[in-house]
């Protein structure tokens, strides 16, 4: 080969490999600017849904604004008995609040509640007492704003021992309450 051959060879190499390097190039600023636009797609996408997601809360809380409210206002209420010793404090209390001293029985019991995480535990109490019939029904009063989420099961008045005084038979249902336990969830029933 003489010398104006390779170099026309030498060329059209050099030709050839800038030819290649740049459709490597070409192609790979494609695929970038594919993958650019599929970004800012699902970047779009993402915003779109964030603006759906903060509508839905918003509505979610308005819809549940009322709910919240009458939540928050019973707190304090559902927390003030969580035993069944403060249960049976709230009773003592408002038996020597209203000076009632002759208590002729008190038995309470806890019953569970299998697979209810919102209220796991019910606490029965059954008090016999005899009193005065004003301080006897003040009493069941105060007791039930002592306990609000308190249910009366049974109630029965009978005559006292002397014409004032009359006998109240009352058994009182308080529910625990968990308030971290989510409401829709159920626990899994275990296997034996």
């Amino acid at each position: 080969m003489n010398p104006k051959q390779l170099a026309c060879v030498i060329l059209m190499s050099f030709i050839g490999i800038i030819f290649y390097v740049g459709q490597i190039v070409h192609k790979n600023v494609g695929a970038m600017k594919a993958a650019a636009q599929t970004a800012i797609d699902e970047s779009k996408a993402a915003d779109d849904a964030k603006q759906l997601a903060e509508i839905l809360l918003t509505k979610t809380k308005a819809d549940t604004d009322e709910l919240r409210r009458f939540l928050k206002s019973w707190t304090p209420s559902v927390q003030k008995v969580q035993t069944e010793q403060e249960m049976e404090a709230a009773v003592e209390y408002t038996l020597r609040e209203r000076g009632i001293s002759f208590v002729k029985s008190s038995k309470s019991e806890t019953k569970t509640i299998a697979g209810d995480l919102f209220m796991p535990k019910l606490i029965i109490s059954t008090i016999t007492l005899e009193d005065e019939y004003a301080k006897v029904l003040n009493w069941l009063g105060d007791l039930e704003k002592r306990l609000p989420l308190a249910r009366v099961i049974t109630c029965q008045l009978t005559g006292g021992s002397s014409v004032r005084q009359i006998q109240l038979t009352v058994t009182i249902e308080n529910p625990i309450v968990n308030l971290a336990a989510s409401i829709g969830s159920k626990e899994a029933p275990k296997k034996s």
